[in-house]
């Protein structure tokens, strides 16, 4: 049995900005392993990410990145539910890597909600006829991961990988709803516009 002691609780909050109560309850799951504690923190900030979406998102702030050749910017708009959110540290640090990524990737779409409905369905109808022969239930699980692989995760920034890995491991809409953990509001990407 491993002993969770007040620096090991520091330490994991100092690098996830999660509360004292959630690092000693994601240290103790996992055991004093501070690698599965920070995925079970990243876990549950999903689970709160996915009952605050339903939040309104009023406020928040426009957001530029500009690359060092000048030849490239990007601008986001990012909101949340409050005016002191939007002046958070984590928050702006969101917007800066979220506005670097629509610079860096030159993503298409927000989401693959904001894809056109019938570059979509040229996409399905071609794996469609890769699966003949399949399954009906096999079939439609290749064919949304082919889907999820060849178009939103190389289409739509919130399914792109965040590239920073040793910052956050997983996609843009996962380390949004981290930031939507530790910050406890509602955060979307409304928009953006790559110049």
């Amino acid at each position: 049995m491993v002993t969770i002691d007040a620096k090991m609780i520091k330490q994991l909050r100092e690098e996830t900005g999660a509360g004292m109560m959630e690092c000693k309850a994601a240290l103790e799951d996992s055991k004093g392993d501070i690698p599965a504690a920070h995925a079970w923190l990243a876990k549950k900030g999903l689970g709160r990410a996915e009952k605050l979406s339903k939040k309104e998102t009023n406020e928040g702030r426009i957001g530029t990145y500009i690359h060092n050749t000048g030849k490239i910017g990007a601008m986001i708009e990012l909101t949340c539910e409050t005016d002191f959110v939007a002046k958070n540290e984590e928050f702006q640090d969101l917007m800066k890597e979220c506005a670097l990524g629509v610079c860096a990737f030159d993503p298409v779409a927000v989401t693959k909600e904001d894809l056109p409905a019938e570059l979509i369905e040229a996409e399905k109808a071609k794996y469609e006829k890769e699966t003949e022969g399949k399954p009906p239930e096999i079939a439609t699980k290749i064919v949304e991961g082919k889907l999820e692989k060849n178009l939103y995760s190389q289409k739509c920034l919130m399914h792109m990988p965040f590239p920073k890995e040793d910052k956050f491991k997983g996609t843009y809409g996962e380390f949004l709803a981290s930031k939507v953990a530790i910050l406890k509001e509602n955060i979307t990407l409304r928009r953006f516009h790559r110049l």
